[in-house]
């Protein structure tokens, strides 16, 4: 199939948010819509500058899919999702594009690729190239009450932030690395590199950040973020304690202060995402306060994808 196909760029946002959320919605009603803020993620890159494509046959009048392909330099891998509206029939030449463009780019680097869990015609395309599911996600919601029910008794030890003070984001990088550094794929960042990608999810998408401190020591952290604000939902877009203090309810306390944070901004929902291999019981805590999942997602990977 002969494809069309331009970069997008940010007057593509509407373009965008329309095939991302046909394709999603076309498998699982309850996937949350994509806001402006997610499609400009798309447009502009999670890390290093996307490659984009909007692509569409040579027949149609409209674009009938989208291809963001993000890399991640410090970590040397791709992430790629593809969205195309419902019976376009383009997927496969689609990912035959983003393929090439990857290739391209720099065929050592490996390849995640990321669809909704539903997505069968995906899956069989993926089996044919030799890809084999490497994880599995989902996203989780819960009913926010209308006024806060909870007050953990550690809630005055939780501040937020200046991300403009040194110290502070100085603090959040090494809670957060170390957090983290037990989790599937992780790969350590340096401070330059870290401190650019959360400063600039500060101006993008209103990134908030608050420290738990016990005995003068900075144990866990939560990141917010108006990415659902759209949806009249929170979004909890990190969350996670030292490795030392795991299984001292540090966790759910920062949950839990981010449920009363978003219930006193009036907000209807909350939501985040989890890997559901975690091995942290990060999935039994937020099962634990309500949360339920509505939608997985699934990542791809073959090694040896560039040959």
């Amino acid at each position: 199939m002969e494809l069309v196909a331009r970069p997008a760029s940010e007057a593509d946002v509407s373009i965008v948010r329309e095939i991302a959320d046909s394709n999603l919605k076309s498998f699982n009603p309850l996937e949350k819509t994509i806001g402006e803020i997610e499609a400009k993620h798309f447009i502009s890159g999670f890390f290093e500058p996307a490659i984009t494509r909007l692509v569409k046959n040579q027949d149609s009048d409209v674009w009938q899919g989208f291809i963001t392909l993000n890399p991640d330099k410090s970590r040397s891998r791709f992430y790629l999702d593809i969205y195309t509206l419902p019976g376009a029939g383009t997927l496969e030449a689609t990912f035959e594009l983003a393929i090439s463009l990857a290739r391209d780019y720099d065929p050592s680097y490996q390849l995640w690729v990321g669809k909704q869990s539903k997505d069968e015609e995906y899956k069989e395309i993926l089996f044919k190239r030799d890809f084999s599911l490497l994880r599995r996600y989902w996203t989780m919601e819960m009913d926010l009450p209308s006024k806060s029910e909870y007050r953990s008794p550690l809630r005055s030890s939780i501040r937020e932030i200046d991300l403009d003070n040194s110290e502070d984001l100085s603090s959040f990088h090494s809670v957060n690395q170390d957090s983290f550094s037990k989790h599937f794929g992780f790969k350590p960042r340096a401070f330059k590199d870290w401190s650019e990608l959360v400063l600039r999810n500060r101006e993008e998408a209103n990134l908030r950040v608050w420290l738990l401190t016990i005995d003068g020591e900075d144990v866990g952290f939560l990141d917010c973020d108006d990415e659902l604000a759209h949806e009249d939902a929170g979004f909890v877009a990190g969350l996670g304690v030292r490795l030392a203090h795991h299984g001292k309810g540090y966790g759910e306390a920062l949950l839990q202060f981010a449920i009363d944070f978003y219930s006193e901004l009036g907000r209807k929902k909350l939501c985040l995402s989890v890997d559901a291999g975690n091995e942290s019981g990060a999935l039994r805590l937020y099962e634990k306060v309500g949360m339920k999942s509505i939608s997985e997602w699934h990542h791809y990977e073959n090694p040896n994808w560039s040959r």
